[in-house]
């Protein structure tokens, strides 16, 4: 069986043909024959029995999307831990709820007409919910304010992310993602994915100080470096830490090479993004020349203010395909609560947004007794769907009015998103548009596959329980059997 099984790996990279790039599916092709299924269900059998999946569990299920025949089904009515692929659920009801022309906004306000320069007053930063908020934003903010003639002002600048309540993190989140891009406070405020990029450099000697840069500066927080220089060829031992009896201080820990170049982002988690955003704002103001006599604290907008500035967003197809692409956490947080200021007003909520979500699903032919919801990114360890379901939104995505958008949004196997660098070299290559997800012993993909004559193809593979991530070669032998099962399909 073992060999049977490599042999079919191996099938499946040489059936690659000179790929012809594609921007998007195309439907039609030829019907599947009986005994076309039944070949494909032997080969996907056959890939499911990969050592790599012993004691995992498997729910797969594919159909001609055009016509709806079943091809494949194993498992799929049993409720799964999506991670990622629970993304498809909030973007897809996103866009079917909130509309094509939806946009975050975000503002900034003042109590009064300012007079000589002077606005007696405060001046406000509300948040209307947009992760993409950067300090580039803020600064054309402050030259607005500043053009518009003020010079000082005599109250506080005042941030206000009273457009969401303050759940701010996910239930069944595992504290020790935390620290991580990944896992950010969620707030109606944020600032540049509410993170803040930082970068190390070696000091000059083994043991001394990295040199750390951070961007944007703020005093919403503090950067703890004890990160020390490590030998010249050392393993880089760097990470992240937050310490719980310190909860604004960001703690850079572990040992940086001797001699190496400028490290990656760490991009860590900021613990108040609101106020980061504030700070960075409030700096921005001195910069273009107005003084704040008050300092900066959080309140709320009053009844009628005077709009200085006002910063739209990316309109919903361009915020989809920002959050499906790099599967970007925090996104779908903020359309969870969102989706909840549609059903119940401000402020919103987790729960108001789930609610919007299980109508969205009854709407679609889902009964949403089969989807714990949780959160809006999947990080949850409490989420739960069915490979059924997620079809079903697949589906109700290919039929529906937003096609185009939907597929432009998708991760493409070898070009871009999450699927950049998979399935390279093998008929999946270009031709399977799909959301990833993956946490500890959880893998994912859902989405479309082109055929070479059959159409599209419609899939969802879950697998949960998986514990070859800590296998030496885990990753690589889960990777060489997913692109099987897709070109499998992908060449027929």
């Amino acid at each position: 069986m073992v060999r049977k099984l490599i042999a079919l790996l191996a099938c499946a990279s040489l059936l690659a043909a000179t790929p012809v790039r594609m921007s998007r599916p195309v439907p039609g092709g030829s019907f599947w024959t009986a005994s076309q299924i039944a070949n494909l269900h032997r080969t996907i059998d056959a890939l499911l029995r990969a050592p790599t999946l012993r004691g995992a569990q498997v729910g797969f299920i594919a159909i001609d999307t055009q016509r709806g025949t079943l091809l494949y089904s194993r498992n799929a009515d049993q409720e799964f831990m999506p991670a990622s692929n629970f993304k498809l659920l909030v973007g897809s009801a996103a866009l079917a709820r909130l509309g094509v022309n939806f946009a975050y906004i975000t503002t900034v306000l003042v109590d009064t007409p300012p007079e000589d320069g002077v606005e007696h007053g405060n001046i406000y930063l509300r948040g209307g919910g947009d992760a993409l908020l950067s300090a580039a934003d803020l600064n054309a903010a402050a030259a607005t304010v500043a053009a518009a003639g003020i010079k000082r002002v005599t109250g506080s600048v005042i941030t206000d992310a009273s457009h969401f309540d303050n759940q701010r993190l996910g239930y069944g989140w595992s504290w020790d993602d935390l620290p991580y891009y990944y896992a950010p406070v969620v707030t109606a405020l944020e600032l540049d994915d509410g993170t803040v990029h930082v970068h190390v450099r070696p000091g000059a000697g083994v043991g001394d100080p990295v040199d750390v840069s951070v961007a944007p500066r703020s005093n919403a927080f503090t950067i703890d470096n004890q990160i020390t220089t490590g030998a010249r060829g050392s393993k880089d031992t760097t990470d992240i830490a937050r310490p719980w009896d310190q909860p604004r201080t960001i703690a850079l820990i572990g040992s940086y090479p001797l001699g190496a170049r400028r490290s990656g982002d760490f991009r860590p988690s900021v613990p108040d993004p609101e106020s980061y955003a504030g700070d960075v704002f409030a700096r921005a103001l001195v910069a273009h020349g107005v003084s704040v006599a008050g300092g900066l604290k959080s309140g709320h907008v009053p009844l009628h203010p005077i709009t200085i500035w006002s910063h739209d967003s990316l309109l919903m197809p361009a915020l989809l395909a920002r959050f499906w692409y790099p599967s970007d956490n925090l996104m779908g947080e903020l359309l969870l609560k969102e989706l909840g200021v549609l059903g119940a007003g401000e402020p919103g909520t987790d729960d108001h947004g789930a609610a919007v979500e299980r109508e969205f699903l009854r709407s679609i032919g889902i009964n949403p007794n089969t989807v714990t919801i949780a959160d809006g990114s999947g990080l949850s360890q409490y989420d739960r769907i069915t490979p059924r379901d997620l079809l079903k939104i697949l589906t109700y995505d290919w039929k529906g009015p937003h096609r185009a958008i939907v597929i432009d949004a998708l991760p493409l196997a070898g070009v871009r998103g999450t699927l950049r660098h998979q399935f390279i070299g093998t008929p999946a290559e270009d031709r399977v548009w799909a959301k990833t997800g993956s946490i500890s012993h959880v893998r994912t993909i859902s989405g479309f596959v082109q055929t070479r004559s059959h159409g599209v193809v419609t899939f969802s593979l879950l697998i949960n329980q998986w514990m070859g991530a800590g296998q030496p070669g885990g990753i690589k032998a889960l990777a060489r059997v997913r692109g099987a099962i897709l070109s499998a399909i992908a060449s027929r």
